[in-house]
């Protein structure tokens, strides 16, 4: 039951109790000594109603104690909650000021890491297109190999020299496809090819006396020489720069007519 609600039922009976001493009094039904008896009416209630209002006085007295002690109770608790949200609030602060910095650092580390990496694949696709270019405007034919013997590039004069187009020879095997007959015909292994142990042994590897095939079926004599390719210590592939030497010494044939004429 509700505090303040008690209290108006404990004044209720109390003052229902007066009201029926005094109505007994009015009535002469009081039992007592004589003397008591016989007093004036108005005394006895002058009496009661003083007895009535010392308790009434004591009851509120104490209630109002109560309420006073249980209201600064209230207030030290709310006084308490005020202090730790304040707190709260500041070491969220605090922890909001410094996350923030820290995505602050983060994001310009972030966007520093993105510039250098942006400015890498441009760095990387210029050298790129550059070594495309090199290759492309070189006389003699470059093609790389992986470890597997797999072709991964071919340069322009490579192509026109084999008749092959590039797209068709990347991925492929450069000795089943260029390299797999010897000059007099006879099948030539893999094992003793030349360009193949350039990728196995990490050696370089030259050749002057072997012939490459085209893809319309005929051969040339090559002058050749098959460079690993070592990334971080590890053979990755070898690369191949040959020349066809009958193209090749037909203007050295024709230079030294030239100077006999003269």
């Amino acid at each position: 039951m509700p505090e303040h609600i008690r209290f108006i039922g404990q004044l209720a009976i109390l003052f229902i109790v007066t009201a029926i001493l005094l109505l007994l009094m009015d009535r002469q039904m009081l039992v007592g000594p004589e003397d008591l008896a016989q007093w004036p009416f108005a005394v006895l209630s002058l009496v009661v109603l003083a007895a009535l209002f010392g308790f009434v006085a004591y009851l509120t007295n104490g209630r109002i104690a109560e309420l006073t002690a249980a209201r600064s109770h209230l207030e030290q608790q709310l006084v308490e909650i005020n202090q730790e949200l304040t707190q709260t609030r500041n070491d969220l602060e605090e922890r909001v000021e410094r996350r923030t910095f820290e995505i602050s650092v983060a994001n310009a580390s972030l966007n520093r890491e993105i510039a250098e990496r942006i400015q890498a694949e441009n760095e990387t696709r210029q050298i790129k297109r550059q070594m495309e270019l090199i290759l492309e405007s070189a006389g003699e034919g470059i093609f790389g190999l992986d470890v597997e013997g797999n072709v991964t590039f071919v340069n322009k004069a490579a192509s026109q020299m084999l008749g092959w187009e590039p797209e068709d020879l990347v991925g492929q095997a450069h000795h089943a496809i260029i390299h797999h007959t010897r000059a007099d015909g006879l099948p030539y292994p893999v094992s003793d090819c030349p360009i193949h142990q350039a990728y196995r042994d990490g050696k370089i590897h030259f050749g002057d006396d072997e012939v490459f095939w085209k893809r319309d079926g005929s051969n040339f004599q090559v002058e050749y020489i098959s460079t690993p390719i070592l990334e971080n210590r590890r053979l990755t592939g070898a690369v191949v720069v040959f020349r066809d030497l009958a193209a090749f010494r037909k203007p050295l044939t024709h230079n030294l007519q030239e100077g006999g004429v003269a």
